[in-house]
């Protein structure tokens, strides 16, 4: 039984991850095949990802106010409405709008569930319940890996309304995976109640005043997802550039999520060795390599090697940012935090889902990857410089 807790936890993310496949990694092929352009694509991406991003602190603020956990609930209420958005489109799918605010709405209430089920193990690893948060994200990665390479070759041989079926699906499953996970013997009450106006824009800016250093990585964090999320969520039209589609899109992003499962199932142990601080630099460095190898492929394989680097880039961020955000934020701040970090890869969205459409249908995919690398540089200098100054609370 000891064990229970982190399979239990490995399937929300499983799960979670996995649906994250259809959402974003088949956007274009969905939209581009409803006639949509590139840069509405990305406009209908952009506002998914700007929802989250007013959302996620809001909801991060509420359940810190609370003294009894509400993550549980927060999550069924969005994931029944990913499920009734992904009705809508297979039902009603026809009309132009529709579709768009009906993915963007999507997009947002999926983004905003992830920092809830990174505070929902933290919570109860908090409490004693032995939960490993790398293997567990792994299987995110695994789920993910999985889902997308299937997928290309299903929407390859049927077509695009495939994905709102696959995503409606994966959030019913979901939704029994959270609403079961529960330990006996662990009361769900919180330590510590924030004693702050956490729902005004005033608590958050006090929250930020407090800890400039951790604002500063966030805002170097903003530039580099803005790298990663043009790549994520342009792939399709990058592999298309040089001659392919989305089976090997599809593949290319399996092998991404792949490469992220040594660093995650390894990462306690990497973690005893090597500083939180140092590999969250780490992520941020690999980020931009990878984004630059993709600028200098001229071919399928050098895109599969770009990809590979997800190792320690993406794959390396996703565990390691949870810690350092536990490390680094008082625990009655502890949701808020992760919220913000979330936030930052929303923020990032946002930025590369416009500039990245645009940039594709003016100065097609090399100059967009060219704008791309530069943005991801100049983030992950700022990261570097300002990491290790954030005053570490929780040891």
């Amino acid at each position: 039984m000891k064990f229970r807790p982190t399979i239990h936890y490995s399937m929300i993310q499983g799960i979670f991850w996995g649906s994250f496949a259809p959402i974003f990694a088949f956007a274009s092929v969905y939209l581009l095949a409803k006639g949509f352009t590139n840069s509405q694509v990305g406009y209908i991406l952009a506002i998914g990802s700007g929802l989250t991003s007013i959302l996620q602190p809001i909801v991060g603020a509420h359940v810190d106010q609370k003294k009894q956990l509400v993550l549980h609930r927060i999550i069924i209420v969005f994931s029944l409405l990913v499920i009734l958005l992904c009705g809508v489109l297979f039902s009603f799918g026809k009309n132009y709008y529709l579709i768009a605010l009906g993915y963007a709405l999507i997009i947002t209430f999926a983004q905003a569930i992830t920092p809830l089920t990174y505070s929902l193990g933290m919570f109860f690893i908090a409490r004693g319940v032995p939960i490993n948060f790398g293997i567990a994200r792994g299987i995110g990665s695994i789920s993910y890996a999985v889902v997308a390479g299937i997928l290309g070759v299903i929407v390859e041989r049927m077509n695009e309304e495939i994905v709102p079926i696959a995503i409606g699906l994966l959030f019913a499953i979901f939704i029994v995976v959270i609403a079961t996970f529960h330990f006996d013997g662990v009361e769900e009450t919180k330590d510590k109640v924030a004693t702050r106006e956490p729902l005004s824009f005033d608590g958050i800016q006090r929250f930020i005043a407090e800890n400039k250093a951790f604002a500063m990585v966030l805002f170097g964090n903003i530039f580099v997802f803005v790298s990663h999320n043009m790549v994520c969520n342009y792939l399709f039209q990058i592999v298309s550039y040089h001659g392919f589609g989305s089976k090997e899109m599809g593949f290319a992003n399996s092998l991404a999520a792949a490469c992220e499962l040594p660093t995650l199932f390894l990462l306690s142990t990497i973690n005893k060795r090597i500083s939180t601080v140092n590999l969250f630099r780490t992520s941020a460095i690999f980020i931009f390599l990878k984004n630059l190898c993709l600028c200098l492929a001229t071919g399928l394989p050098m895109i599969y090697f770009a990809m590979s680097l997800q190792l320690l880039g993406y794959g390396l961020f996703a565990g390691i940012s949870v810690i350092y955000v536990k490390e680094t934020v008082e625990e009655q701040n502890q949701t808020r935090g992760q919220a913000l970090m979330t936030m930052t890869t929303t923020l990032g969205a946002v930025i590369g889902n416009i500039l990245g459409g645009s940039l594709i249908d003016t100065i097609q995919v090399p100059g967009m990857l060219l704008v791309s690398g530069v943005m991801a540089a100049f983030g992950a200098v700022i990261i570097t410089i300002h990491a290790g100054n954030s005053k570490i609370v929780a040891q």
